[in-house]
């Protein structure tokens, strides 16, 4: 096995209607098994809720009420009256996805560029749709066309706003993807060091450092589930209001 299989994209059963490939890959399988995960978690915690809460419901409430005030409502303000679900959805999706690296022998969606694209451009549409319909066409274009700016700047401030508009989901996949596939690099190299020395002054300081940054990637798997998150809010809240 190549020390680096779990990281390369699988066809387990291939699936092909003419020219369209709907092959189930172990990308497909890690996104389906993380969404049932949560699905089941917010379904059985949710179902009955109590005045006073057990420890599932607790740690629901806790999870929504930080992506609720510390995301949405930080970053949009009273806007986050209507978009505060889809916040929250996006922060557990993500969260989710990025902790499937603590399970051995995983595929992490997240580290999967295309997966972080689908998702960077999702939320790409849904601001520039969102932009169009709160505040129309008029609206919209007062993001590139600054008013109160000399006309004959706008043919410098125009392409600069357009090229930074595109380059937003670029920034959200990137990172993201980056940092979920760099730490897990980073285990992978420490847990080689072993086969290559094969000693056991060398394996063991090895297991306890990759335990370590095992530890860690939870963190930054929650924290770029966070980035993500708050990123978005904020470029919803610009497009909201283009003054």
């Amino acid at each position: 096995m190549h020390i680096l299989d779990h990281f390369f994209l699988k066809v387990l059963i291939p699936i092909k209607i003419g020219a369209i490939n709907l092959s189930i890959t172990n990308l497909t399988v890690w996104i389906f098994f993380a969404v049932t995960i949560l699905f089941l978690f917010m379904f059985f915690y949710s179902r009955r809720m109590a005045i006073i809460p057990k420890t599932g419901q607790s740690l629901l409430e806790i999870i929504v009420e930080f992506a609720k005030n510390n995301i949405a409502e930080s970053a949009m303000g009273i806007d986050a009256k209507i978009w505060w679900p889809f916040i929250v959805a996006i922060f557990l999706f993500i969260s989710i996805n990025n902790l499937m690296g603590i399970f051995p022998n995983s595929y992490v969606p997240t580290s999967n560029i295309i997966f972080s694209a689908t998702l960077a451009i999702m939320v790409f549409f849904i601001i520039q749709i969102t932009g169009i319909v709160k505040t129309g066409i008029k609206g919209y274009l007062k993001n590139f066309f600054i008013p109160g700016v000399p006309k004959w700047l706008w043919i410098f401030i125009t392409p600069i706003e357009i090229v930074s508009m595109l380059a937003k989901p670029f920034s959200l996949l990137l990172r993201l993807t980056a940092n979920m596939l760099a730490g897990h690099l980073i285990i992978i190299v420490i847990l080689s060091i072993i086969t290559i020395f094969k000693n056991y002054l060398v394996a063991i300081p090895a297991i306890f450092l990759a335990l370590f940054i095992c530890f860690f990637e939870i963190l930054i798997s929650i924290i770029q589930a966070y980035i993500f998150s708050i990123l978005t809010a904020t470029y919803i809240k610009d497009i909201l209001n283009p003054g």
